[in-house]
């Protein structure tokens, strides 16, 4: 798989996907916290495996975060997802979510949120491709880290990877997250052919 057979034709299709699944994961936050969530433009990349850390860089504007990444797995698909909470907004996820701020509870909070968001969005997008897909269970790897420590020296098993992000912002509450949906380089091949063939090309 190349950049050259990433086309603009299939990189808006995977815009327009992912902003359909964007649209039921707000709803889905939105009724659960009665809250109204900004819904964000997802933004659609086929980077290089040693470029996510830069496209991550420039995702975030904190110095330091919390991250949790999910893996997923469906039919010929598979990826990670991965959700960053700035550090600062973690008084006003608790108070989001309904619970007293307490600093023992971030972990729960943070995963508790990813479950939503994570699954919504992703069972969204695959849904879309007639898809069904599994997800394993969040789990957070790193607390109030920079971004270039989250994967550490471990790297990446594929060259390439498609991006997929989206800033969620939460009406009246100092809480932003971003979620990079990130699909496994064997899986590009069956997700851009199962796309052309749902917009008929």
């Amino acid at each position: 798989m190349t950049s050259m057979e990433f086309s603009e034709e299939l990189r808006d299709a995977c815009q327009e996907i992912a902003n359909i699944a964007v649209g039921l994961a707000g709803d889905k936050i939105a009724r659960s916290f009665d809250t109204f969530v900004q819904l964000p433009i997802p933004q659609v990349h086929l980077i290089e495996a040693a470029d996510v850390q830069m496209v991550l860089a420039a995702t975030v504007a904190e110095d330091t975060v919390t991250a949790v990444t999910q893996a997923f797995f469906g039919s010929g698909i598979s990826g990670e997802a991965l959700l960053l909470f700035s550090d600062a907004s973690m008084a006003d996820l608790s108070a989001l979510m309904g619970y007293q701020a307490q600093e023992n509870q971030q972990a729960e909070l943070v995963l508790e949120m990813a479950s939503l968001l994570n699954g919504s969005c992703i069972q969204g997008f695959c849904s879309q491709l007639d898809i069904a897909v599994l997800l394993k269970h969040p789990t957070i790897c790193g607390q109030a880290v920079a971004i270039a420590d989250i994967f550490g020296e471990q790297g990446f098993p594929w060259s390439q990877t498609l991006a997929i992000e989206l800033n969620y912002v939460f009406e009246g509450y100092d809480v932003c997250c971003d979620l990079v949906l990130l699909f496994h380089e064997e899986s590009l091949t069956t997700l851009f052919d199962t796309i052309q063939l749902l917009i008929g090309d």
